[in-house]
């Protein structure tokens, strides 16, 4: 009986709880908390605030062959990835966004990579540089069918856009994206084997430059800017400048460039744009570009002097034992000039050059148009070099800021014979150059002191 009666009383008090706790429900007018909102994405291209960079969701996919920026088109719909957010799941095609440049990391499978550099203040982007990444897969082909310039146990396969872009590191000062390229697979592969090209992006708020590092099957990268002239500076003998000019070698001519050189420039006659590509260690860079005939032109065809029937396809460096970065700058506007010539000179006479403008095409964001004065536009120490015969010779010449303002130029020719043309361009910085003009070897100092380690170095 002790037991029943134990059991009643507990049972009543149960339901006693249950009805008080029923009761209270009812009168408590408390509304329940809410579910914090997700965080609102910003939409839309905005112009980059000074020093920061940034990583976007284009919210389309680019996979046709293309070499203008598609994704530009759909701008105005673009999400800002937000910073720290590593593990960002893309709708689209990623953009990284730096001081004065772009790279796409777009999804299709016939281009590589590209570099935009940004034209205007509304920051379009220029024509492309096809940022290619190759592999030298160690494998032998069943079929024997090897490529110019390929022997078993060393095939080149290239690295065509991006199928996996993840996030490594993302503040408003630093970005680092490591991307996969699709994979390449070619007749006569083993069964099962493919190359799937990786490297690292690596982009810092404010620098002109993108850091681009091996992961995995990286062997060398390369700049597809399609050009006339590449230069090495001071590589020559004595100090002068190292210069490949396509219409003056053969077609099909490959270039083995000196390996003590600093860095190789690339010159775009129809963007106004010097691409500066350099390299921890030029032995181990081993920088080399080939002679295309029927390649693009690159505006070469447009100075009025007929045809530009052979362009430098592509410069190539290899990534150092394949750990070594390359590192890509970009200089927009005004940082270099080409003026033909064809005048007979005597060694030691005064030479006088009025600059004009030679090419024939407006250039977005550009102040110098066809047909006009041209001057040196930034104090600093710029490089001349001229080709006198079948010879470059290097002056070194100082432009003050007064000299900056001035389309009439004058020089001593180092030798005598036919000078043919001019290529001007701005190497240094002296205490008279801007602040926030970057120079060839500001990028050079700034990016060796990066890879040693030492991110806060002067100019």
């Amino acid at each position: 009986m002790l037991m029943k009666r134990t059991t009643i009383v507990l049972s009543a008090v149960v339901v006693i709880f249950v009805a008080l706790s029923s009761r209270s429900s009812a009168t408590d007018k408390t509304p329940a908390p809410k579910p914090a909102p997700a965080a609102v994405l910003k939409t839309g291209y905005r112009a980059l605030p000074a020093g920061k960079v940034r990583i976007w969701d284009t919210m389309g996919k680019d996979s046709h062959k293309h070499y203008g920026c598609e994704a530009w088109k759909r701008r105005n719909k673009w999400v800002q990835v937000p910073y720290g957010k590593l593990d960002y799941k893309f709708k689209g095609d990623p953009i990284l966004e730096g001081h004065n440049f772009w790279v796409s990391l777009h999804s299709s499978a016939r281009d590589a990579n590209f570099i935009y550099a940004k034209m205007d203040a509304a920051a379009t982007p220029s024509r492309h540089n096809e940022a290619y990444r190759s592999y030298f897969a160690p494998v032998t082909l069943s079929d024997g069918k090897y490529r110019w310039g390929e022997k078993p146990g060393r095939l080149r396969c290239y690295g065509e856009g991006s199928v996996r872009a993840k996030i490594l590191k993302y503040q408003p000062g630093e970005l680092v994206v490591e991307s996969t390229s699709h994979p390449h697979i070619r007749p006569g592969f083993p069964k099962g084997y493919s190359v799937n090209v990786t490297t690292t992006y690596r982009i810092r708020g404010g620098k002109s430059w993108v850091q681009i590092k091996p992961v995995r099957q990286a062997s060398e990268q390369g700049m597809h800017g399609e050009s006339r002239f590449n230069i090495i500076p001071e590589a020559g003998d004595g100090g002068t400048d190292f210069v490949a000019d396509s219409l003056r070698l053969p077609a099909h001519h490959v270039v083995k460039f000196p390996t003590t050189g600093k860095m190789l420039l690339d010159f775009i006659m129809d963007a106004d744009i010097i691409w500066v590509m350099t390299w921890p260690d030029g032995k181990r860079a081993a920088p080399y570009t080939g002679n295309a005939p029927g390649g693009w032109h690159a505006g070469w065809s447009r100075v009025g002097e007929g045809a530009c029937g052979r362009v430098w396809t592509a410069p190539f460096a290899r990534f150092g034992g394949e750990k070594d970065p390359i590192y890509i700058g970009i200089l927009v506007h005004g940082y270099w000039k080409y003026q033909k010539i064809a005048k007979t000179v005597k060694a030691g006479q005064d030479v006088t050059v009025q600059w004009r403008r030679a090419y024939t095409r407006n250039i977005r964001g550009s102040r110098w148009r066809h047909g006009k004065p041209w001057s040196p536009t930034y104090p600093g120490k710029w490089r001349l070099t001229g080709r006198i015969g079948d010879k470059y010779y290097t002056s070194t010449v100082t432009i003050s800021k007064a000299d900056a303002k001035k389309s009439e130029f004058t020089y001593k020719a180092p030798a005598g014979g036919e000078l043919e043309y001019l290529i001007f361009y701005l190497y240094d910085r002296t205490d008279e150059t801007p602040a926030d003009v970057v120079t060839p070897m500001d990028i050079y100092r700034r990016t060796q002191a990066e890879f040693k380690g030492k991110s806060k170095s002067k100019n």
